[in-house]
């Protein structure tokens, strides 16, 4: 095989291979966001309207949540008041349900935050084909970069040898 078709094939492996190892970390350290679409349940405890009235900003219940395409937010009111949060209406010790479709960010109008505002993050579910195709987008381009630098580096070492080769011969020669 060709020393210049050698390296390039090398370059591109090892691009593929950076990026699988870059891209699996990527997965592993997020995997609280990629997984398959679930039930999440909030809980609004007994006392957050009063809790809210006065002043205080409930601990139990987080600013904001993160969601997978095709989760399902039921909020259960364990609170003696009725809470509304964004489209749902949650009657005292009752629960309602959201089924969120599609991937945005949004921010809802809440009863049961202090400052009325409720985040919600709804992101596409990572894939197994997800995974495999952020490992080709990344590793191709990747390998490309590492074949044109490798071949001037190359290139550049062959020039140094050559150079090198005519200056020592001349040297026995005198």
């Amino acid at each position: 095989m060709n020393f210049s078709i050698k390296r390039i094939l090398v370059s591109f492996l090892l691009g593929l291979v950076l990026a699988a190892i870059t891209t699996e970390a990527a997965y592993f350290f997020l995997k609280k966001e990629n997984r398959a679409p679930d039930l999440i349940e909030l809980v609004i405890p007994a006392g957050t309207a009063d809790s809210i009235r006065a002043g205080n900003a409930p601990v139990e219940i987080p600013k904001d949540m993160r969601f997978v395409v095709g989760d399902t937010l039921r909020v259960i009111n364990q609170d003696d008041e009725n809470h509304q949060l964004g489209p749902l209406w949650i009657p005292a010790e009752s629960s309602a349900s959201l089924k969120l479709e599609t991937a945005e960010n949004l921010i809802f109008e809440c009863t049961f935050q202090a400052d009325n505002n409720f985040g919600v993050t709804v992101m596409e579910p990572v894939t197994w084909q997800t995974r495999v195709s952020g490992i080709f987008f990344a590793g191709f381009p990747l390998g490309m970069m590492f074949a044109v630098y490798g071949g001037l580096i190359g290139e550049k070492n062959k020039k140094d040898n050559e150079k090198k080769d005519d200056g020592s011969s001349q040297g026995n020669l005198a």
